[in-house]
C-alpha cells in the first residue's frame, strides 16, 4: 500500500506522463511504441505498470493497482502478477512436463530394479523431461526484479510512502 500527498487526478496524471501507454508496434525491440522504461495503462481510480523488456514480454511482472482518495491525498492498493494467459499456459506446461517427466523417471526405475540395461532413450528422456520442467520453472521467476523498479517508480513518482507491512499482507491475500 503507497499513500501520496496527491489528489487522485494529480496521481492519473502523472502516471500518463511519467510511463508509455501499451500501443503495440511491430517497428521496435520491446513491440511497444515509445522508449520511457515502464509501459501501462491508467485507467479512472485504477492503472497497471510493467518495466520495458526485450525478452519474455509475455512472463514480465506487472503491477496492478486502484487509487482512491484518502484525507491528506491517495492512497494505492496494488499487487503484482502475471498476466493471465501466461499464468496459466505455464501451469499447463508444467503440469504435462511434470507428468512426463514421472514416466521417464518410473521407465528408468523399472529398468533398475529389473537389471535391464539402460537403453540410450531412457536417460536422454530423463534429461530432457528434466530440462522440461526447469524451464517451466524459469517462467515462473522472470521477472521478479521488475517489482522493486516498480515500487520505486512509484514511490519516488507520487512523491509518496510505502507500507511494507500492509504491501505483504495483500501480497498473501491476492494469492489465495
Amino acid at each position: 500500500m503507497f499513500h501520496s500527498a496527491l489528489v487522485p487526478k494529480v496521481v492519473g496524471d502523472v502516471l500518463r506522463r511519467t510511463i508509455d501507454e501499451e500501443h503495440s508496434t511491430p517497428f521496435s525491440l520491446s513491440g511497444h511504441k515509445g522508449d520511457l522504461p515502464l509501459l501501462g495503462v491508467v485507467g479512472e481510480g485504477t492503472f497497471r505498470l510493467r518495466k520495458r523488456r526485450y525478452y519474455l514480454k509475455e512472463y514480465a511482472r506487472q503491477f496492478y493497482a486502484r487509487y482512491e482518495p484518502e484525507q491528506g491525498g491517495t492512497r494505492i492498493e496494488g499487487y503484482f502478477d502475471i498476466p493471465w494467459p501466461a499464468k496459466y499456459f505455464t501451469r499447463i506446461w508444467l503440469a504435462f512436463a511434470v507428468l512426463l517427466w514421472i514416466a521417464a523417471v518410473a521407465i528408468t526405475l523399472t529398468h533398475l530394479a529389473t537389471g535391464n540395461r539402460f537403453k540410450h532413450g531412457d536417460l536422454s528422456g530423463l534429461i530432457v523431461m528434466s530440462s522440461f520442467v526447469s524451464v517451466g520453472i524459469m517462467y515462473c521467476s522472470v521477472g521478479k526484479g521488475d517489482e522493486s523498479f516498480i515500487k520505486e517508480y512509484v514511490q519516488s513518482a507520487l512523491v509518496g510512502r510505502i507500507d511494507e507491512s500492509q504491501l505483504k499482507i495483500d501480497a498473501v491475500q491476492a494469492r489465495r
